[in-house]
């Protein structure tokens, strides 16, 4: 899991986009800057691996969740084009794996006073994983 949301945080900061996050580190929401984005994972799914000499190919589903969220005084209209211009062609040319979005809201969160778009995705790929060899 960790693997493919570094995967996803890579793509971004490959694309330009800065202050970008995964969802499990312990930085505090006050260093993260203005505009920030966190990439997390609400499921995730590993079908039967498949195994050759000297490669293991684990087929996975997951439901990925990317948070972009503003200062509380932003309009919404900031944020969809902030998540427009910066982060929808990324979301929507990941590399190795296949994608769609499953859905977009944006709400206010009180408890850190950030506005905050959501994107669920839906994805799906193969991580391939070197066997050691026994020599």
């Amino acid at each position: 899991m960790i693997d493919i949301i570094n995967e996803v945080k890579q793509e971004f900061i490959n694309g330009g986009v800065e202050n970008v996050y995964s969802a499990f580190d312990a930085i505090p929401v006050s260093n993260k800057g203005k505009i920030f984005t966190v990439i997390g994972m609400k499921k995730f799914e590993c079908s039967m691996p498949i195994y050759s000499q000297y490669t293991i190919y684990m087929p996975y589903k997951a439901e990925l969740e990317i948070k972009v969220l503003a200062p509380e005084s932003s309009t919404m209209e900031e944020l969809c084009n902030y998540y427009e211009t910066e982060i929808s062609g990324i979301v929507n040319s990941f590399t190795g794996i296949s994608s769609n979005i499953s859905g977009i809201s944006v709400k206010q969160d009180k408890n850190i006073s950030k506005l905050v778009l959501t994107v669920n995705i839906s994805a799906g790929g193969m991580k391939k994983i070197q066997r050691e060899t026994g020599v």
